[in-house]
C-alpha cells in the first residue's frame, strides 16, 4: 500500500499520528542516532549450512577511529537493568548477540550539539547492530523478552582495575529525563 492509498484521518472516528518511516525497503535505518558521535551499524547475519554467521565489528566500517582495547561479555537476565553509566575517556561498542535489549542514551556533554538528547535502540539476535557510544554519553541497558540476553562490549580502552573510568547513576535518576525502570 502506498502513502497515496492510505485512508485519511477524515474517515476515522478517532484520529492519531501516522508513523514516519524508520527503515528503507532493504531494512536499513533511515535516521541516524540523534546524539552527536553515536554511530550504529545494522548488521545482517549470513545463513550457513549449520546456522548463522554474524560479523560484529570491522575496522573498514569506519564507525570510529579508535582501536579495540578489550572485549567482554555481560549476561542479563530477563528484565535486568544496568542503570545509567558514563565514561570520561572510554568509547563503548555494544552488541547484543543473544536475546534482545533496549540501549538508552542521554547526551550529558555540555558542549555537544545534541546535549540533553535522549535516544533508544532495540537490538539483539534477531536485529543485530553495533552501537558506538562516545565518552560523556550516559547509557543504560534493559534486557527485553523472556530469555537471558548476552551483551558484548568492544571498548577502546581496557578496564583500569586501579582507577575505573565509570560514573554511575540509578536507573530512575531525576538527572536524566528518562527512567530506565
Amino acid at each position: 500500500m502506498t502513502s497515496n492509498e492510505r485512508a485519511g484521518p477524515d474517515s476515522w472516528m478517532v484520529t492519531g499520528t501516522a508513523d514516519r518511516p524508520t527503515v528503507t525497503p532493504d531494512w536499513l535505518a533511515i535516521d541516524p542516532p540523534a546524539i552527536e558521535g553515536v554511530r550504529i551499524k545494522e548488521i545482517r547475519s549470513v545463513a550457513t549450512s549449520n546456522g548463522y554467521l554474524t560479523e560484529i565489528f570491522r575496522e573498514e566500517w569506519a564507525l570510529d577511529q579508535s582501536s579495540v582495547g578489550q572485549v567482554f561479555q555481560r549476561t542479563m537476565y530477563p528484565g535486568a537493568v544496568t542503570g545509567w553509566h558514563a565514561h570520561a575517556a572510554t568509547l563503548d561498542r555494544l552488541f547484543c548477540c543473544a536475546g534482545s535489549v533496549r540501549i538508552s542514551l542521554f547526551d550529558g556533554r555540555k558542549d555537544s550539539p545534541s546535549s540533553g538528547t535522549v535516544w533508544h535502540k532495540i537490538v539483539g539476535a534477531l536485529r543485530p547492530a553495533i552501537v558506538t557510544i562516545p565518552p560523556g554519553v550516559w547509557h543504560g541497558v534493559v534486557a527485553l523478552g523472556p530469555e537471558t540476553a548476552l551483551l558484548l562490549n568492544l571498548v577502546d580502552k581496557a578496564y583500569a582495575y586501579d582507577a575505573p573510568d565509570h560514573w554511575r547513576l540509578p536507573p530512575d535518576t531525576e538527572q536524566i529525563p528518562y527512567k530506565l525502570v
